[in-house]
C-alpha cells in the first residue's frame, strides 16, 4: 500500500487508515465476486485513484490511457507511466468501448495478466439490465446491474479470458462502490 507524504486525514486516499479499510472492501469485493461492497469515503479523489492508491506503488507498473488520475496523484503514486500492452494495472472509462490489449500473462505466469480498474457511473443500479455471474465465490448465481460500462468490455473481456489460467481481472468502481470481477467469473446478460 502507498502512503506518501501527505496530510494524514482518514478520509483521504493517501492516509494509512483509508488503504487499509479500502484494501479490506476491495478483498471481500473478490471474495464475493459481483457484489458491491461500500468504500470508506473520500474526500480528495475518485473511485479509481482510491483504487490506484491502494493497489499500486513503486513496484507495479500503471497504463492511464483516458487519463483518468490527475498528473499529482499519478506522481503521488511513484510510478511512471507504462504502455497498456505491459502495465500490470490499467485505469480505463467503461463507457468508451475498449480499444487496448492488456498482458494476459502466459501458462507459465498467469498472474502477470492485467488488473483493469474500470470507472462506471454505478455498480449497483436497479434501472441498468442485470448480468448473471456465476463461478467460485458465487453460491449459485449473483446479480449485477451496472450503469456506465459499454458492453463491449463484456465481449472483450471473454476473449481476453479465453484460454484460463491467462487473463485478466476487472475491477468496476464508481466513487462510492467497487465490484471485482476476477477472470474465473463467468458473465452473461447485459445491455447498453
Amino acid at each position: 500500500m502507498n502512503n506518501p507524504n501527505t496530510a494524514l486525514q482518514h478520509d483521504s486516499a493517501w492516509s494509512p487508515l483509508f488503504q487499509q479499510r479500502a484494501f479490506r472492501a476491495l478483498m471481500t469485493a473478490f471474495s464475493f465476486p459481483g457484489r458491491p461492497q461500500q468504500l470508506p469515503p473520500c474526500v480528495d479523489a475518485t473511485g479509481p485513484t482510491c483504487i490506484a492508491a491502494v493497489l499500486c506503488d513503486n513496484e507495479v507498473t500503471l497504463a492511464d490511457p483516458d487519463q483518468l488520475i490527475q498528473p499529482e496523484d499519478i506522481r503521488r503514486l511513484g510510478i511512471g507511466d507504462a504502455s497498456v500492452e505491459n502495465a500490470g494495472f490499467i485505469i480505463a472509462d467503461g463507457s468508451r468501448a475498449p480499444t487496448l490489449e492488456p498482458a494476459l500473462g502466459s501458462l507459465a505466469e498467469p498472474e502477470q495478466g492485467a488488473t483493469l480498474i474500470i470507472r462506471v457511473a454505478s455498480v449497483n443500479d436497479s434501472t441498468a439490465f442485470p448480468l448473471t455471474l456465476r463461478g467460485p465465490g458465487i453460491d449459485g448465481t449473483q446479480s449485477l446491474a451496472v450503469r456506465g460500462l459499454h458492453n463491449e468490455w463484456l465481449i472483450k473481456r471473454g476473449h481476453w479470458n479465453r484460454n484460463f489460467p491467462m487473463g485478466v481481472d476487472l475491477i468496476l468502481v464508481d466513487n462510492t462502490q467497487v465490484v471485482a470481477l476476477p477472470r474465473t467469473t463467468q458473465i452473461s446478460g447485459g445491455a447498453n
